[in-house]
């Protein structure tokens, strides 16, 4: 018989975003911008992004503050503020760029300027022309303010996660690439 001991997930910087709901929220967003808003345009396919967007967004600016964290020497332990603090600004922008036109379009030029490293990458794969930053598509919609309530799965989400109980302070997390 084995003694092996018992599996404990204990969470570790940025396993957050392994849970199911935000992977499930990752795949419906890559699936609607890409299949089911092609397929079959409406009102609903846009929201579809938006709540998915709204589940993991919270969850990976968590993930990115843990791991800055842990990259820092700093101890780790999910934190309730930090968790509510990527909710609130998450939920701050979204209405922002719902309901002016200036900051819209500031999100359309940060997007694509965020997407570009793909497309030039893409572009030197298929020896295709490097291609310019250009703006995304967004359309300044406050009924997409109708979506806010999704923010709160990526609460529950994170909330439960930072219920775990601190045994003897932060956790220690190995840094692959230190050498150590």
């Amino acid at each position: 018989m084995s003694s092996a001991a018992p599996h404990r997930s204990e969470p570790f910087a940025g396993s957050a975003l392994l849970h199911p709901l935000v992977l499930g929220a990752v795949v419906l967003l890559l699936l609607n911008d890409h299949v089911f808003k092609a397929r079959w345009p409406s009102w609903w396919t846009g929201k579809l992004s938006d709540v998915a967007g709204l589940v993991m967004f919270p969850v990976l600016l968590q993930a990115l503050w843990e791991k800055a964290c842990v990259r820092a020497g700093r101890g780790f332990h999910p934190s309730r503020a930090v968790l509510v603090t990527c909710v609130l600004l998450t939920g701050l922008c979204f209405s922002a760029i719902n309901v002016s036109e200036a900051a819209g379009q500031a999100w359309q030029w940060a997007l694509g300027a965020l997407q570009w490293p793909a497309r030039a990458a893409w572009a030197l794969v298929t020896e295709s022309r490097t291609p310019r930053v250009a703006p995304v598509a967004h359309t300044v919609d406050a009924e997409d303010l109708l979506t806010l309530p999704a923010l709160l799965v990526a609460l529950a989400v994170g909330w439960r996660r930072a219920a775990a109980p601190r045994e003897a302070g932060p956790v220690p997390e190995r840094v692959s690439g230190t050498g150590d």
